[in-house]
């Protein structure tokens, strides 16, 4: 949440943007981002603009964040298991190549970036159509209230996780198959662990 408040310190008042407080941010970490959008006053005209702005003002400051503990290890583990494994994105592809790349994150099969912000569900219908795989056999994992609403949309199974954008609170409101609250809990999903 840090490089969100950083980055939008610099790109709000650029955009028009009321100024925000830490704790207003942390705030809506509860709300879906159609709500967060109206609760800033942002027209949604200026919205594709706005998240252009705040990808490229989080760049740097992304790159130097690692991934959560345990992440990489939980990944490890999928990938041995023989589990495909991708990452779908808003984020640019490149950046999220170059993540992975300086972070260790090895074995994805598939990288997907630029999702447009409310548009998540049309990205996840062509990849599954792209890589052939079937909704059943799919678990869709994400950090946002919009992650949750596409694996919905497609149906594909949800898993939530409660260590990113949106707070487990907000996510447990979006009523996801599963709500997680570190990466080992993913090893222990009958979908991944082979029961």
């Amino acid at each position: 949440m840090d490089v969100a408040f950083s980055a939008f310190e610099r790109v709000g008042p650029e955009m028009g943007c009321k100024p925000l407080t830490r704790d207003a941010l942390l705030a809506m970490r509860g709300m879906h981002v159609r709500e967060v959008i109206r609760e800033m006053g942002i027209p949604f005209y200026r919205v594709p603009r706005l998240a252009k702005r705040m990808r490229q003002a989080m760049r740097a400051d992304l790159m130097e964040t690692p991934p959560v503990d345990g992440v990489i290890e939980a990944l490890e583990v999928l990938v041995a298991r023989g589990h495909r494994v991708g990452i779908l994105s808003s984020n640019a592809r490149d950046s999220v190549l170059e993540y992975a790349e300086r972070h260790g994150l090895k074995g994805l099969d598939f990288v997907v970036g630029g999702a447009a912000l409310l548009k998540k569900e049309s990205a996840l219908r062509r990849l599954l159509r792209r890589e052939r795989l079937a909704a059943g056999d799919v678990v869709y994992v994400g950090d946002e209230v919009r992650d949750v609403e596409a694996a919905r949309a497609v149906g594909v199974a949800a898993v939530a996780v409660g260590w990113g954008y949106n707070s487990p609170e907000g996510l447990a409101r979006a009523a996801p198959d599963h709500l997680l609250n570190h990466p080992r809990e993913l090893l222990a999903l009958t979908s991944f662990n082979g029961s």
